[in-house]
């Protein structure tokens, strides 16, 4: 299977029978993108996700509407891991690394280290958006990728990213690091103080503006 069909493989795993999918975890960020992609295939079959289940209290209560449900885990410990993998229930597992590689190849893997073509086909071929400029920025803040593609459709002939609040922020987080280098350095009172008076300043200007 291409890598791009990583994408094809989440959304058929949402509608079958399936019982389990696996995908290596690489930051919080990273996670949270591919939980939007469950979420978003699951929503268009009116299939419940509940997340943050406790392995060892797990308990899975019948839907009184009979809605489909995955249980969504997050499990470093292959003890607890191996339990899971064991379960009859649908379930989509979160792992590390080191765990997800010693995983069978018979069960459904989604590889997060290609989250950007996973982007990619999403983008292109899911939503049937044809924008390189919110490809481009999706790829280097995944964590926006399902508010920027909102905001596209919406109104795709005004579309312009949030890069100004990440510069916005970028700039804030480079003057408290100048405030910390003069306080771990030479502690020049006169070069902190204007420092300290810019982030204030910049901050005042910025809730201003909001």
């Amino acid at each position: 299977m291409s890598r791009e069909n990583q994408i094809y493989l989440i959304k058929k795993f949402i509608k079958s029978n399936e019982e389990t999918i696996v995908i290596n975890q690489i930051s919080e960020d990273i996670t949270i993108l591919y939980l939007y992609f469950i979420r978003y295939f699951a929503d268009k079959q009116t299939v419940k996700i509940n997340t943050n289940i406790n392995i060892e209290t797990k308990v899975i209560e019948d839907d009184l509407f009979g809605v489909k449900q995955i249980q969504v885990f997050n499990i470093t410990s292959q003890s607890k891991l191996i339990k899971a993998l064991d379960m009859k229930d649908k379930k989509i597992v979160f792992t590390d690394y080191k765990n997800y590689k010693k995983i069978d190849s018979k069960i459904n893997k989604i590889n997060s280290y290609h989250y950007e073509k996973d982007i990619s086909f999403f983008i292109n071929e899911e939503l049937k958006i044809n924008n390189d400029e919110l490809v481009y920025f999706c790829k280097n803040n995944p964590v926006l990728l399902f508010s920027e593609t909102a905001k596209y459709l919406i109104n795709n002939s005004q579309y312009s990213n949030d890069q100004s609040l990440i510069e916005e922020k970028n700039h804030i987080l480079d003057i408290r690091k100048k405030i910390f280098e003069i306080k771990r350095n030479n502690f020049e009172i006169k070069s902190l103080y204007k420092n300290i008076k810019k982030e204030a300043k910049y901050k005042k200007l910025n809730f201003l503006a909001c």
